[in-house]
């Protein structure tokens, strides 16, 4: 009889064990567009992961860096790699060589980078940097072809002037300091942080062309997409919620942030005072991380037009030889089954949050 009951009480934990939500969670790798995480990109690594916005969906979400954009979605390419987060232009032009991958969903909608002209230089406008070297975070970044098409635009050649590998951060401050570059090619966060040590831009000059530019979207294998719907679907309906949250409780995104990621943590410590600098910078992303960011109302869709303007602006630039139809590019099939869930909820958590 005890070995009756032995037996059984061992069945049901073996069943227990078996039917547990931890053990179910399907693992998948994100391959980030960037060299190192930042605050900035916390709605898309931290916040989930230390949410359980990420296990609410039946996953386990790995986050890895790469040096840039072009490089993760190569990752998805030779499917390396689950899925890959970053501007879509790598995906773009590897679709148009027949790679066999697709955008479907977008989190950042709007143009985050722009040529920056230091207050120290003395440089007034593009034509200024004629003979000059210009620092992009990494040749793979998607500052490189914007600064080639920018000043493509402005009249310079690509051997009248001078792209060189800066990173981001100390590197890039260093670079300026020491002139080994005069203007910088980067993006909206990196200026900010900039600013805050007392390097400021007179200047960051964009592209209007630009304007419906896309950051942030999600890239897949189409038949991926196909056979794992429902564990992409997840994946984004996370997403969001780490924007929803990042919205309504910035405070907080950092200091998840630097927990979950000390690496990235300021070095001195985390204190009020670098919580409240953080913050500032990951607010300039707010409006383009909206739910009505593409004026749709709906979070990470992609309206047909703006595609259409993205593409004659990267076909304009030199970045794509041609223009196709753009539903190769980008789907919106899994839009309205990614947004199906309560956001004025997680929006209410997010306000009421009190990190510890």
């Amino acid at each position: 009889m005890r070995k009756s009951l032995i037996a059984a009480f061992a069945f049901v934990g073996l069943t227990l064990a078996l039917l547990s939500p931890s053990l179910a969670l399907e693992k998948i790798t994100l391959a980030q567009g960037i060299p190192q995480l930042t605050p900035a990109f916390a709605f898309s690594s931290s916040v989930p992961t230390e949410l359980g916005f990420f296990k609410e969906e039946g996953l386990e979400v790995e986050v890895a860096t790469t040096p840039g954009t072009a490089a993760a979605m190569q990752l998805v390419v030779g499917k390396r790699v689950d899925v890959a987060m970053g501007n879509p232009i790598g995906a773009m032009i590897a679709i148009q060589k027949d790679a066999d991958v697709i955008v479907y969903y977008t989190s950042q909608r709007g143009d985050i980078f722009g040529i920056g002209l230091p207050e120290s230089s003395g440089l007034k406008s593009l034509k200024d940097l004629k003979g000059k070297s210009i620092g992009v975070s990494s040749f793979a970044s998607g500052g490189t072809n914007y600064a080639k098409g920018l000043l493509s635009q402005a009249g310079l050649a690509e051997n009248e002037y001078n792209l060189v590998e800066v990173g981001v951060g100390a590197r890039a401050v260093q670079a300026l300091k020491s002139d080994q570059v005069q203007a910088l090619s980067l993006w909206d966060e990196v200026y900010v942080q900039m600013a805050q040590i007392g390097i400021k831009m007179s200047k960051v000059i964009q592209d209007p062309r630009a304007g419906q530019f896309l950051g942030a979207s999600l890239v897949v294998s189409r038949d991926d997409l196909v056979k794992r719907r429902k564990v992409f679907v997840g994946l984004a309906r996370a997403i969001i919620k780490g924007q929803i949250f990042h919205e309504n409780n910035p405070e907080a995104t950092v200091r998840i942030h630097w927990k979950v990621y000390p690496q990235s943590a300021p070095r001195d410590g985390v204190t009020d005072e670098e919580v409240k600098k953080a913050v500032e910078v990951i607010k300039i992303h707010t409006d383009m991380q909206s739910r009505n960011a593409g004026g749709t109302g709906r979070f990470g869709d992609m309206p047909r037009e703006g595609l259409e303007k993205f593409q004659e602006y990267l076909v304009a630039t030199g970045v794509l030889p041609g223009t196709i139809d753009v539903g190769r590019y980008a789907t919106n099939d899994l839009i309205a089954e990614i947004n199906d869930f309560d956001a004025d909820a997680v929006a209410k958590m997010a306000r009421e949050y009190k990190f510890k």
